[in-house]
């Protein structure tokens, strides 16, 4: 059995998740096996054009005398934009296998991206999504220890806490193609496997502050008129906890994956 859903995951870092309850297990054996994790992979899905890109830097980098920078680069590549019309959005897929006769919701998610890893410019942002079988406030009070494992082996919100605010941005999932975004939480049903899309944003502001980098090195193309490329490297990790009803929460990591996105 097979279900697609879209994650985007939430603006900033949400410090409280509720468990989802698991009813009508039955007792079927003394301990739940741990379901697999498998990344396959990352695509953009949004970003801005090479142009509007160009149109945005081309006034903070190109140096012409007697403050003629932003009608050259008018000239050369439009308006400038907004930095609210340059939003970056991306999917990262997942494949979970559930090895167990019970089915398992999920109950946290717990993402981390860090672009430009290893570079002076590097930025990372976490955030912690609170999944409800029935959408926001179905899950009672938040619970403190949401995306907080006791083993050192599985990532934790905590492992993250210098990770910069606002730099991942998220409106929920969407558990079919199409349909409008919830937290609505999915369940990976017995013996079967899932596999998951998780969408999300990058605030325009925290990325395009640490592009400029890029931008710094493409002077002489933008004052040529040409829009350079934009090579993103990146570092995709994190968390998944499912709830196992009374035998209690099961943490999984999944990650950490590297590679590049070119605008």
């Amino acid at each position: 059995m097979r279900s697609f859903i879209s994650v985007v995951a939430g603006l900033g870092v949400v410090t409280g998740a509720a468990c989802v309850p698991l009813t009508n297990l039955g007792v079927i054996s003394p301990q739940v096996k741990p379901p697999t994790i498998t990344f396959t992979g990352a695509t953009l899905v949004s970003t801005p054009s090479r142009q509007q890109l160009a149109a945005y830097y081309c006034p903070d980098v190109v140096s012409v005398p007697l403050g003629g920078a932003s009608l050259l680069c008018q000239g050369l590549f439009g308006a400038r934009p907004p930095a609210d019309a340059m939003a970056v959005a991306f999917d990262a897929r997942l494949k979970i296998q559930n090895p167990n006769e019970i089915p398992l919701p999920l109950a946290t998610l717990l993402a981390a991206v860090t672009v430009f890893p290893g570079f002076a410019n590097e930025q990372t942002g976490a955030t912690c999504v609170q999944l409800c079988p029935g959408g926001p406030g179905t899950c009672g009070p938040p619970d403190p220890n949401a995306c907080q494992a006791s083993s050192r082996d599985v990532r934790s919100l905590s492992d993250f806490a210098n990770a910069a605010t606002g730099l991942v941005v998220s409106n929920g999932l969407a558990a079919i193609a199409g349909q409008p975004p919830s937290f609505t939480a999915p369940t990976v049903a017995a013996s079967s496997e899932m596999e998951v899309t998780a969408r999300f944003s990058l605030s325009p502001q925290q990325l395009l502050r640490v592009m400029r980098q890029l931008a710094d090195q493409s002077v002489s193309e933008l004052k040529q008129g040409r829009a350079p490329s934009f090579v993103i490297p990146y570092r995709l990790e994190g968390t998944i906890w499912f709830d196992a009803g009374s035998f209690g929460r099961i943490a999984i990591p999944w990650g950490p994956a590297s590679g590049t996105w070119t605008i």
